[in-house]
């Protein structure tokens, strides 16, 4: 398995997972110069967007970051849009996100387009066989992510599914997502086998994030029991802090045909996100995606300070676990 500190060219092992609306040139920035990898998350976002957020990261860092973008058989003119700007660009990385499984003929193709490109890919999955799909295409890094991580979400936990992924993955370098926020989380995937960790969630509560302070406070004042399930008519299920929204989201979710649910739910919640990141309302129209680690996020923090202390606390950890190892011999 690859070394992901070698593949990434990062200082430590650590991705800033994409978060829509959030993880924009202020906050992809910071973490890539706090040595981790920061991943844009526009890969829907207009080309406008697009462009102007990759020339403001790299007008603040001149170290990598990725680009996310969803590979699905319903989004490949998205794909190619994305690949255009990426290679326009130069950025050395894509995040290959997937909400509905990897098709390997689709997956195949895309990856030896963006290798062609002289681009790294870095492919998000939620199950073993999934990993087996993307590390049969080449992925240079594989992030598998458990139930427990904000945003859409996936069927199994994390502390299953990431021995799972390690024990099928032969090439790429395997990084655990989902319920990850202090040392012990990393000390954990480590253990788990994985080769680094990816974190979203104690991002939201970053000082350089650039999100509206009402969602940093939501995130910091939520606890994992104020998380509600929503979306399970669209089959894209995600995590959210309980508000006026996703009460209405349950309502029609319990009172109506899933079909026709999905479709008002869909409307209903287009644009939450960015309600929240951007006016503040958390508690009417917006929508905040912590994952179930939200119970851990407890202030704000600058990126370096978040960064450096998960490593050098979940390092201490490993130490410790291999002093007690061999005491124990």
């Amino acid at each position: 398995m690859k070394d992901l500190t070698k593949v990434l060219g990062v200082k430590y092992p650590i991705i800033g997972g994409p978060m829509a609306w959030t993880s924009m040139a202020d906050l992809v920035s910071e973490i890539s110069n706090a040595g981790a990898l920061g991943v844009l998350g526009v890969g829907f976002a207009p080309t406008d967007v697009v462009e102007q957020q990759i020339k403001a990261t790299q007008a603040k860092t001149t170290n990598p970051f990725a680009i996310n973008v969803t590979i699905s058989d319903f989004a490949e003119e998205n794909l190619q849009r994305i690949t255009e700007i990426a290679c326009k660009y130069q950025l050395k990385f894509i995040y290959a996100d997937n909400f509905s499984g990897l098709n390997q003929e689709l997956t195949q193709k895309w990856f030896e387009t963006w290798h062609q490109a002289g681009i790294k890919v870095i492919a998000k999955v939620s199950t073993a066989k999934e990993a087996i799909v993307a590390d049969q295409a080449g992925a240079e890094v594989i992030v598998a992510k458990g139930r427990e991580g904000g945003g859409h979400m996936t069927q199994v936990g994390t502390l299953a599914l990431i021995p799972e992924v390690v024990d099928v993955v032969k090439q790429a370098a395997v990084v655990a997502s989902g319920g990850i926020a202090d040392g012990r989380g990393y000390a954990a995937a480590r253990i788990l086998g994985a080769t680094g960790i990816e974190m979203g969630t104690i991002f939201l509560a970053a000082a350089e994030d650039g999100i509206h302070e009402n969602v940093k406070q939501a995130v910091i004042n939520a606890n994992a029991e104020d998380l509600v399930m929503t979306g399970y008519s669209t089959q894209a299920p995600c995590w959210q802090i309980s508000n006026q929204l996703s009460a209405e989201i349950l309502k029609i979710e319990r009172e109506l045909p899933q079909a026709v649910a999905a479709k008002q739910v869909a409307e209903l919640a287009g644009g939450s996100l960015k309600i929240a990141s951007e006016q503040g309302d958390v508690a009417v129209k917006g929508a905040v995606m912590p994952g179930q680690i939200v119970s851990l996020v407890k202030e704000e923090k600058k990126v370096q300070t978040i960064i450096t202390e998960i490593y050098q606390t979940g390092t201490t950890i490993l130490q410790q676990a291999a002093k007690i190892a061999n005491h124990n011999e």
